[in-house]
């Protein structure tokens, strides 16, 4: 089943600029099956600035990566009320985006067990790219640490190369690496990429 980007506009806030495991329990509370769902991406919440710790939403934007099956089970999401760290948060009607097979991709932060620094990183990444069937070049960017259920996870920036139309529309629908529920190993063309205003705290 080809995936889809669900793109929600969503006013409120502010919300911590970490707030991935957050945004994911307050979606849950809504759609309880979203945690069984593992073909499913919450990215992290774009916003119009920042602080250090705040992520200030203006007239925002929330993406979910999904089937084009799951799209109905989603709806309930317009206009449900969520709460993220005691702000209300609103969510509009959603558009539908079709994923570009694109050369190159980024995502803001991909996590492996076990892969605390660049080397071992490196090593996670080329297998999982192995076991997708994918050929791409590594551009490995800065290390970065968020929380999830009180947990410190380390992860790293990623840029991927030289990848052919499959291949690329294959990493965007598979994700690389863990925690895709909480914006880990989810991927888009680099300039978009760069505009999403969240991210994790660099180490």
């Amino acid at each position: 089943m080809p995936a889809i980007d669900l793109l929600f506009p969503v006013q409120g806030g502010p919300v911590p600029l970490d707030h991935a495991y957050l945004l994911f329990s307050a979606l849950s509370r809504h759609i309880p099956a979203l945690h069984e769902r593992t073909d499913m991406g919450v990215f992290s919440l774009r916003g119009v600035s920042n602080t250090r710790e705040l992520l200030y939403l203006g007239r925002g934007t929330l993406r979910l990566r999904c089937p084009i099956e799951a799209v109905a089970t989603l709806l309930p999401l317009v206009s449900a009320p969520l709460e993220v760290a005691g702000r209300r948060l609103s969510l509009g009607a959603p558009s539908l985006h079709a994923l570009e097979p694109v050369p190159a991709l980024s995502a803001r932060l991909v996590t492996f067990k076990h892969a605390m620094d660049e080397s071992s990183f490196i090593v996670a990444v080329t297998r999982a790219l192995e076991a997708l069937g994918v050929q791409a070049t590594l551009k490995v960017g800065r290390r970065r640490i968020v929380r999830i259920a009180g947990k410190k996870v380390v992860g790293f920036a990623l840029e991927l190369h030289g990848l052919s139309a499959e291949h690329s529309l294959r990493v965007q629908e598979q994700g690389l690496g863990g925690r895709r529920h909480m914006g880990c190993g989810l991927f888009l063309p680099p300039g978009r990429a760069a505009r999403v205003q969240s991210r994790g705290k660099a180490a």
